[in-house]
């Protein structure tokens, strides 16, 4: 699952003399070694998505989106370490 947002390439917030096949590879990096990093904390072993079947309670919605925020932060934060100027 990738986000929809715009590239980092199309933004202009990436290091000058890059190519747009260097800026995405950067960024599909830092977005696997996000979610990897915290894949053992946000998905269940046995399954691609967060949650098992069934229904979720509030504290499952919680833990998902808190999920996202750190994988957000730390793709961001893996950019910033590669000369990109993050907003």
């Amino acid at each position: 699952m990738w986000s929809c947002a715009q590239s980092p390439y199309e933004r202009g917030i990436h290091p000058a003399g890059l190519s747009r096949n260097d800026v995405e590879r950067d960024y599909m990096e830092c977005e696997y070694k996000a979610r990897l990093a915290n894949e053992q904390h946000f998905y269940s072993q046995s399954s691609p998505f967060p949650f098992s079947a069934g229904p979720q309670s509030p504290a499952d919605h919680a833990r998902a989106l808190h999920g996202i925020t750190t994988i957000n932060a730390m793709r961001d934060t893996c950019l910033a370490a590669k000369g990109y100027h993050l907003n």
